[in-house]
């Protein structure tokens, strides 16, 4: 200590440096690293487990269906487990289902296994897989199970992380896995690029610390030359002489500028943590537009969400903006391509070259730089943020700044918003019938509270209309269940193209349709009703041996009008229904309280 204590400052500070650096190496390495692994692989297992629930849902929407009449249980079946068949997250991720008996009822990378016992089935460490899936789920319903198998496209087994989930009514056992050299490669490539994280982070501290020593020490020497010149007497000394003693300020500037780096890297890291933690994507928009504008300063910001399967964009950010309060051309939300972000996939900037996009307004009087949000390749959003002309140049490297602290977040919320879309996707398509693309019963059991909570909250009336095919049973049995489809489908369509986009039709049941109109006048569902009934009555529908016409029978009734509770409002649509049926089919009927009589209960 002694020594050290006689050493320049130079020697000092990089001494410490390269102390501090090895105690941190060593923590990232045999700590920091370790526990990163961990979290890894409880990550990859809790996604495992997640997406295994997503498929779950899938068997239980079938088996509504089945239960509702809607399916026959083989049916129901079939379709499920081809449902789930098609779900591939990932190319070496997949999902399979067999029984309790362990019979394979589908393997989408091994077909030749389906239908077969694999009761016997062992891996080279002599666990019987199918018996220990089995075994689980009988003592926990779930449960993770580890075991060697072959990836796919590959021969030889390999170390396999599964979860397994028993749906009890089916008695199928759904599962899926992570192989586990997958996420040992992905370890690997965490600890390369921690190790040179490490090594330019060194280089970093140690060029950081060389600077701030020559720094420090070129001030001194000037300081010591000021006071040796005065202690020697040398010529006539100016006593008013100051010497600017800068270093303060350059160390306080230095440490600001870290601080501020800290600072972002901190909030950047609970964004992120907050945003997963939201409950939708909108939520998700709508943080991410408040840090732009609150907290970057960053105004007129809009964000714009891609539909790669329709071809469109919309607005997400504001949450409610007029198609007339934007900037850029209307034609773009039906046609993303037109979107020159969209388009190339780099940010576009009007402040680098002006007029670059045709899209954007320019009787606006603004600036843009527009950034695309990009995973996978694909573009799924887009960020723009609009400047008044006057206000573009006074501070360009603030605005630099700005830019960049916005790019940051988006590029943090890139990897949310890929999972949460999937997510939705997957949810989606649960609660859709797969025939008609309307919603299905299970969407209206799940969002009840919502829209009930809506009409008590907006104090309006919605109307009820169920409809249903006159004679349906006939199609089916003259022409067959293809041309039964093709009619279910265009009533679907014509009853949707009848009503409003806000209103919700459903699919409930057969041919059985129910329509949910928002916000409506007393009476105006009946209106409603008869424009149904009429478009229906005028269609020409093609089917293969020509073109058949059919009438449809309509109930009318009023939540809460009618009834305080939205699901006997719906049972009074259908009781009014049967009364339009027993009055000759193709009319509309109102419910009215002698339609309701003792059988009904």
């Amino acid at each position: 200590m002694k020594r050290f204590r006689h050493w320049a400052i130079l020697p000092k500070i990089m001494t410490i440096s390269v102390v501090s650096v090895a105690v941190i190496a060593g923590v990232v390495m045999f700590y920091f690293l370790p526990l990163v692994e961990r979290k890894i692989m409880d990550g990859k297992k809790e996604g495992t487990k997640y997406v295994v629930e997503v498929a779950f849902g899938i068997l239980a929407g079938y088996d509504a269906l089945a239960k509702s009449g809607q399916l026959t249980e083989a049916d129901a079946r079939q379709r499920a487990a081809l449902e789930v068949k098609k779900l591939r997250y990932k190319e070496t991720e997949y999902f399979w289902i067999n029984d309790r008996a362990s019979n394979m009822v589908m393997h989408p990378t091994r077909p030749e296994l389906d239908g077969t016992n694999l009761s016997d089935n062992r891996d080279p460490r002599g666990t019987f897989v199918f018996k220990e899936f089995v075994r689980v789920c009988n003592e926990k319903g779930a449960g993770f199970v580890e075991y060697l198998w072959p990836k796919p496209g590959e021969r030889l087994p390999v170390a396999k992380i599964s979860y397994v989930k028993l749906y009890a009514p089916w008695g199928w056992i759904v599962g899926s896995g992570i192989y586990v050299d997958d996420v040992e490669k992905d370890m690997a490539r965490l600890r390369w690029n921690m190790a040179i994280g490490t090594m330019v982070f060194a280089a970093l501290i140690l060029s950081l610390s060389l600077f701030i020593g020559i720094s420090i020490t070129r001030l001194l020497k000037n300081v010591i030359g000021g006071l040796q010149d005065i202690a020697s007497g040398k010529g006539d000394v100016d006593l008013s002489k100051r010497i600017a003693t800068s270093s303060i300020d350059e160390i306080g500037v230095l440490s600001s500028e870290f601080n501020g780096l800290m600072d972002s890297i901190s909030s950047l890291t609970i964004f992120k943590k907050v945003i997963e933690e939201d409950d939708t994507l909108d939520d998700v928009y709508f943080r991410l537009g408040s840090v732009f504008t609150e907290d970057l300063g960053l105004g007129g910001c809009v964000i714009y969400e891609i539909s790669g399967s329709q071809g469109k964009m919309r607005p997400v950010y504001p949450s409610f903006v007029a198609t007339g309060e934007l900037y850029c051309n209307a034609d773009i939300l039906d046609n993303h391509d037109l979107c020159k972000a969209k388009r190339t996939g780099h940010p576009i900037s009007s402040l680098t070259y002006p007029r670059i996009c045709k899209q954007f307004s320019v009787a606006s009087g603004k600036e843009h730089f527009c950034i695309p949000m990009t995973v996978g390749g694909g573009t799924v959003g887009v960020v723009q943020f609009a400047f008044d002309k006057s206000d573009t140049f006074t501070d360009s490297k603030e605005n630099e700044r700005r830019l960049f602290k916005a790019e940051q977040y988006i590029k943090e919320s890139l990897s949310v918003i890929e999972a949460k879309r999937l997510m939705n996707t997957l949810r989606e398509s649960s609660l859709k019938d797969p025939l008609t693309g309307l919603h299905n019963r299970r969407f209206l059991q799940e969002y009840t509270e919502k829209l009930v909570a809506g009409a008590k909250r907006r104090r309006t009336l919605v109307g009820l209309i169920m409809c249903d095919l006159d004679y349906f049973k006939q199609v089916n049995d003259a022409y067959g269940h293809n041309v039964g489809d093709i009619v279910l489908r265009e009533t679907a369509s014509i009853i949707r193209t009848s009503v409003r986009e806000a209103d919700i039709v459903v699919r409930f049941g057969g041919e059985e349709f129910l329509v949910v109109l928002f916000d409506i006048g007393a009476g105006d569902a009946l209106n409603v009703a008869e424009k149904i009934r009429v478009n229906v009555q005028n269609a020409r529908i093609k089917i293969p041996e020509g073109v058949i016409q059919k009438t449809i029978s309509l109930g009318v009734s009023e939540f809460p009008a009618d009834s305080e509770t939205f699901w006997h409002s719906i049972k009074y649509a259908d009781v009014a229904l049967y009364k339009a049926k027993e009055a000759g089919r193709n009319k509309v009927m109102r419910f009215t309280g002698d339609m309701w009589t003792d059988e009904h209960f």
